[in-house]
């Protein structure tokens, strides 16, 4: 018994292995009987129709072509292989086995051996992700582009090549930190600063801008964060042609500042007497002071009531250029905003509230509900109450 023992082991486990090898085969021994008989006169190396030979993957083990053998699946499970206007088709029967055996080793192999796909535990964040990261962490809105150079593109997505840092786009980051990190915190600064926003120069600046009071024509509304509860400067210059022109500047018009739809200043932009349209807009500047904190700012036009005028019915009313379509009023070409000046203190912020604590100055909040009511007035910059109501005159 102690000779025979080991023999009868042996013998067992070839004939366990046969009957693996057997059931591995079992599959692609369906597989290739109704291939051979439906499919070989097209997917030959002759005839390759579709870019596809079945003949090398029928010689070697399924799991050798995975992914060929995803795009026959694909092509059998709606029927559309072998063509509809053949008259040799196989059965639903041979369908329903031919994918059942293609299936079950497929998906048997990804069970055993699962391909996660890129598996980098660290890597940078680009310029998109990075923006919604300052504004989730820190309650802080920010213009990446602006920041951070534009990322490489691969395969159509930005977020695929940026397991690299190399020492020019780190200094960029950095650079970006520091200035992010001293806005949300409301450093001093040791001169004031500014951010010049130009408005696009084919926009038609004729018709109401969504979030300005009604009313009102053509400008723009900005989302702008100030850093500290200071003076600001707002200056503002007017679309010019290529004689250096305002534009569309025929009568007297009123241009409003706004600072969450509170106005703030008014002015009166009149064509000059004596051509000299360089002081058209020298007088529209204004210092005005502002808590910190998130704002929006919007300058625009009271509208002017008019007629329409008398000319040829054009598809669309696109009013920006000098010869061919000219404005019928003046238009804005940017808006500058330079500060902090005579700073009174970094304010209480959003972005102070979520690093410090609820009150702003690092003290801590132990009662909830007072947290959730903080919580809730995060989003609060103290403007002033005073509403913006245009005014109208009475058309001539």
């Amino acid at each position: 018994m102690k000779i025979l023992f080991p023999c009868s082991v042996v013998f067992t486990a070839l004939l366990l292995a046969g009957a693996v090898d057997a059931s591995a085969a079992a599959p692609k021994t369906v597989v290739a009987e109704v291939l051979r008989a439906h499919c070989l006169d097209c997917h030959d190396g002759e005839s390759k129709k579709g870019d596809l030979n079945l003949v090398p993957l029928l010689e070697t083990d399924i799991l050798q072509h995975n992914a060929e053998w995803e795009k026959v699946i694909r092509r059998m499970a709606t029927r559309q292989m072998p063509p509809a206007n053949r008259k040799s088709r196989p059965s639903e029967a041979e369908y329903h086995n031919t994918l059942r055996s293609l299936t079950g080793v497929l998906d048997s192999s990804a069970t055993k051996h699962p391909n996660p796909g890129r598996t980098e535990t660290f890597r940078r964040l680009n310029r998109t992700e990075y923006q919604n990261a300052i504004r989730d962490l820190l309650a802080l809105d920010i213009d990446a582009a602006a920041l951070l150079p534009k990322d490489e593109a691969s395969h159509g997505f930005d977020n695929v090549t940026v397991g690299d840092l190399s020492p020019t786009l780190l200094n960029r980051y950095v650079s970006a930190a520091e200035k992010i990190s001293r806005m949300a915190i409301g450093a001093p600064r040791r001169t004031p600063g500014g951010d010049t926003f130009r408005m696009p120069p084919d926009l038609t600046q004729e018709d109401h801008v969504e979030g300005l009071p009604p009313g009102t024509r053509g400008g723009t509304l900005l989302n702008y964060t100030f850093p500290r509860d200071a003076e600001y400067e707002f200056q503002i210059r007017l679309t010019r042609d290529r004689n250096e022109e305002v534009e569309g500047l025929r009568e007297p018009h009123e241009l409003v500042v706004l600072i969450d739809k509170a106005q703030v200043k008014s002015f009166t932009v009149a064509p000059p007497t004596d051509r000299n349209f360089d002081k058209v807009d020298a007088h529209l500047k204004v210092r005005v002071p502002v808590k910190a904190g998130p704002c929006q700012v919007g300058v625009t036009f009271v509208k002017n009531p008019s007629s329409l005028q008398e000319t040829k019915r054009e598809p669309y009313r696109a009013r920006f250029n000098m010869h061919r379509h000219p404005r019928l009023g003046p238009a804005i070409y940017q808006i500058s905003i330079n500060g902090p000046y005579n700073s009174t203190g970094p304010g209480n912020t959003p972005s102070r509230r979520r690093i410090l604590g609820a009150q702003g100055d690092g003290a801590p909040v132990s009662d909830p509900a007072r947290w959730r009511r903080m919580k809730r007035a995060g989003s609060e910059t103290g403007a002033p109450q005073k509403r913006f109501v245009p005014r109208r005159s009475s058309p001539p």
